[in-house]
């Protein structure tokens, strides 16, 4: 059986050979259609990531139509080919590893408490 061999392109991978300073070049698409680019630390947490997304986007138009920040959590494709929603935003960007450095800012369906407290719910057996 032939030794695994990691992607030298995979941006991901621990090892790779893009981004000597461990930032990758990520794409934003704002709820209002503006589209914004930013260079983020490749092991940032998609909290951090949101923070820095958020100052940046205070520069470009539309801005004042946007809903406070904690409104909003990004979604990607995954590695997998699955359209994925990130709601855990302790995770790191590394960890998600999203199939292109594209992530699209969506608003949340409900309080993050809620939910929380219906996948409680679910897990003891209350209906």
């Amino acid at each position: 059986m032939p030794p695994a061999v990691t992607d030298s392109l995979d941006i991901w991978a621990v090892d790779s050979q893009i981004g000597a300073d461990g930032s990758v070049s990520v794409d934003f698409l704002l709820p209002t259609g503006i589209y914004i680019n930013l260079d983020v630390p490749r092991d940032a947490t998609i909290s951090h990531i949101k923070q820095l997304l958020w100052k940046q986007a205070h520069a470009y138009p539309l801005f004042h139509l946007l809903m406070e920040i904690d409104s909003y959590m990004f979604s990607c494709v995954n590695q997998t080919a699955v359209h994925e929603e990130l709601e855990d935003e302790s995770r790191r960007l590394c960890d998600v590893r999203p199939f292109l450095p594209v992530l699209k800012l969506v608003t949340r369906n409900c309080d993050p408490g809620e939910k929380l407290d219906s996948k409680i719910g679910v897990l003891i057996g209350k209906g």
